[in-house]
């Protein structure tokens, strides 16, 4: 709970997250998820100069970093001229944010090796980096910037006391924080950051159908802009979708409009700055093992700063993604495009790219300092090599479609440069990194429109393969046919077929006996059973599955809510591919977990019911029911961790050496789950306090579902029960 203790509006909460509190020292803000400094701009607030750093700097729930110091820092001393004040709990805390800082202000202390280019890039034009960001780490004195020059750290003293100005402190207690003025309590803030809330629950009214090839701006302006989301795109291939930088919150916002997570399966990451890299970790716990594609200096970078921000080793965030290193110099192909990667002129380690598909191509600048004059300057001034710098300079203007930076020099490119290039080019071309206002009106420069419904779609020759490869993705985004082999998937190319209907179409009628098996390429499906609906699906669902292994009637209606391109197996062809697998049983064991309510249980618990239907899916096919008698142990401490439960009917009490904590009623998840993880004795022993029912999960496949799904992971370490 948040409160002021008088009559005037001291307390805010930020519309982006983070409590902002006034007083008659200066504002005072509590938690800093990204970009709340726009927050303060857009209600014309003094942008605080003091800030309280929570003691769990990252919020793994929602994949966010909750202590995103880096543009308040940079907003007060580039623009304003002063430091910002860091409130800390301990050195630790403080230690953590020095890391932070040090990848994403400084970049990193290792030069990228000779490996990350490929042997055809010549030496002679591959960057210096120590030179390059040394250069740009000179203040407008000539002397080097160090993180004590941006920022100064507060710690709470042992009474829990830190004191911001004379008259003026704050004060840490149970319940969170109290704000004093000259002895006076006037305000009390959560120690819970504070977070809007978004509806995990959004059944979007329609579908949105990817291009070929196009680019959706997800975000075109920068930092500082109040009004405008930061830079960053989803890159259309071959209709499956490419995120470049994705803003905060990209994710959740693409999904509630009829995007699904399973449409984008990878991430280009062109560097560590906040607001390049705050949606990039939310996408990597969002829904099954997402592609990250960078170099491994980058990668790098981003392993330290999320370690330092979320307090998990790097090698556990590793575990999280797929890592695809990219080469400069080699091509990298990605859902049959071939991309390029070049290494910009930034403050850090920095990408662009090219990209070629269907006989069109496109370019990202990347942040990037493109000014011929400034960089010949820096080539005379031994920054920059003669071929480091030429190569800046012939940056490739021919692509179909150009996507080019500009800001505010040194770090940006000046919108003046880019307005004096040929018109043919500027009709090619969308400037972002910038608002709009700030593009000068005679220009000739456009930026790139904001939105699905603004999507650029480049027409492409379309592959003789197109069809074939859309089944096979199809299949794909299913965890049950993920290890099918070569030879299966030649049979599944012989038996599956592409089907669509209307809106408002009974693609299965309650009843009736089932005779296909449908995996959703695009479009929402509702599952309704006697008129009420149960659950909706989307693109990378499947149904129809329980009729065809049980042999039973369909059990419900499968409506179709928007238009609807599916995958269609008949029965006895979907019979055929499950021959000598494992699948029947799994099946049938997701069937009855169906019956036997279980998804209702999973909405119950704070974690699980966030999961999408997919994810709800594949954990109840892992499931399995059994009742529970009072006093019965569903582990003692000192065993090896083999299972964990969801309570459905009963109540559960877990006992400790400290005490036994709480009663645990339906929702539930219990289980120690590190131990579980690790394979290691537990620490506590559960037992039954009241007779009922649970589901439980076995080590082995708990690991595979965490596995698919990192996200659920995070949420889960460290924890012996989720209510």
């Amino acid at each position: 709970m948040t409160t002021s203790t008088n009559d005037t509006p001291a307390v805010i909460a930020l519309p982006r997250g983070g409590t902002y509190v006034k007083t008659r020292k200066g504002p005072v803000q509590f938690g800093i998820p990204p970009e709340t400094i726009k927050d303060s701009m857009a209600q014309q607030l003094p942008v605080p100069t003091v800030y309280v750093v929570p003691h769990e700097l990252f919020h793994r729930r929602r994949g966010l970093n909750v202590a995103e110091c880096e543009f308040p820092a940079y907003y007060n001393f580039f623009l304003l001229k002063r430091r910002i004040r860091l409130i800390v709990d301990d050195a630790g805390i403080e230690a953590r944010v020095r890391a932070v800082f040090q990848e994403s202000l400084f970049g990193p202390l290792v030069a990228p090796p000779d490996l990350e280019f490929d042997e055809s890039y010549p030496p002679e034009i591959r960057p210096d980096f120590r030179k390059e960001m040394d250069n740009f780490r000179r203040g407008v004195d000539g002397k080097r910037l160090e993180v004590d020059t941006l920022v100064e750290f507060l710690r709470f003293d042992p009474q829990g006391r830190a004191q911001v100005e004379p008259g003026l402190e704050v004060q840490r207690t149970a319940a969170g924080y109290d704000v004093v003025e000259e002895g006076q309590i006037v305000a009390q803030v959560s120690a819970e950051v504070h977070l809007p809330d978004r509806d995990s629950e959004v059944v979007p009214s329609r579908q949105f159908r990817p291009p070929m090839l196009g680019v959706t701006v997800l975000g075109s302006s920068h930092g500082f802009d109040p009004a405008g989301k930061t830079t960053g795109f989803l890159i259309w291939i071959g209709g499956r979708g490419l995120l470049v930088d994705p803003p905060v919150d990209a994710t959740e916002t693409l999904r509630e409009q009829g995007v699904p997570s399973k449409l984008i399966d990878g991430i280009i990451l062109t560097h560590c700055h906040a607001d390049h890299d705050s949606g990039t970790f939310q996408k990597i716990l969002d829904e099954g093992r997402v592609n990250v594609y960078t170099t491994p200096t980058i990668m790098g970078s981003f392993l330290r700063k999320y370690s330092a921000l979320s307090g998990l080793s790097e090698d556990m965030l590793r575990r999280t993604f797929l890592f695809n290193p990219v080469k400069i110099g080699a091509p990298t192909r990605i859902h049959g495009a071939e991309l390029k990667f070049f290494y910009t002129l930034h403050s850090i380690p920095a990408l662009g790219f090219e990209l070629f598909f269907g006989g069109k191509s496109l370019a990202f600048s990347g942040d990037s300092l493109y000014d011929p004059d400034r960089i010949l300057a820096q080539r005379d001034a031994g920054v920059l090599s003669p071929g480091r710098a030429a190569t800046l300079i012939d940056f490739p203007w021919h692509h179909s479609l150009i996507l080019h930076e500009a800001g505010v020099p040194p770090l940006h490119t000046p919108a003046s440069v880019l307005a004096k290039l040929p018109e043919d080019v500027k009709e090619r071309l969308l400037v972002v990194h910038i608002a709009e206002k700030d593009l000068p009106a005679s220009s000739g420069l456009r930026v790139g429109k904001v939105g699905l419904e603004n999507s650029i779609r480049i027409e492409v020759v379309p592959s003789p393969h197109a069809e074939a490869i859309s089944i096979l993705d199809a299949f794909l985004s299913v965890d049950l046919f993920r290890d099918f082999n070569l030879a299966r998937a030649s049979e599944i190319l012989q038996v599956a077929r592409r089907v669509s209907f209307p809106a408002g179409h009974t693609i299965i009628e309650q009843g009736t006996v089932g005779d296909a098996f449908y995996i959703i390429i695009n479009g929402v499906v509702s599952v309704m059973q006697n008129g009420r609906e149960l659950k909706t699906y989307g693109a990378g669902d499947y149904f129809g599955e329980t009729a065809l292994v049980l042999g039973q009637p369909r059990v419900a209606d499968c409506v179709a809510v928007t238009d609807v391109t599916l995958v269609e197996v008949e029965r006895y062809d979907f019979l055929y591919l499950l021959r000598e697998t494992t699948l029947p049983s799994r099946l049938a064991r997701l069937a009855k977990m169906r019956e036997e309510r279980s998804w209702e249980v999973i909405d119950r618990n704070s974690v699980l019911r966030s999961l999408t239907p997919t994810q709800k899916t594949q954990l109840q096919s892992y499931l399995t029911s059994r009742p529970i008698q009072k006093d019965e142990a569903l582990w003692f401490a000192g065993e090896r961790a083999h299972e964990a439960f969801l309570i459905d009917e009963g109540v559960i009490t877990i006992e400790s050496a400290s005490g036994d904590l709480a009663p645990f009623h339906s929702g539930a998840f219990l289980g120690e789950f590190d131990a579980l993880r690790q394979g290691g004795p537990l620490t506590t022993t559960a037992r039954v306090s009241a007779p009922g029912r649970i589901f439980q999960i076995s080590r082995e496949d708990l690991l595979r579902f965490f596995q698919e799904n990192p996200g659920a992971l995070v949420s889960f370490l460290g924890t012996r029960f989720v209510e």
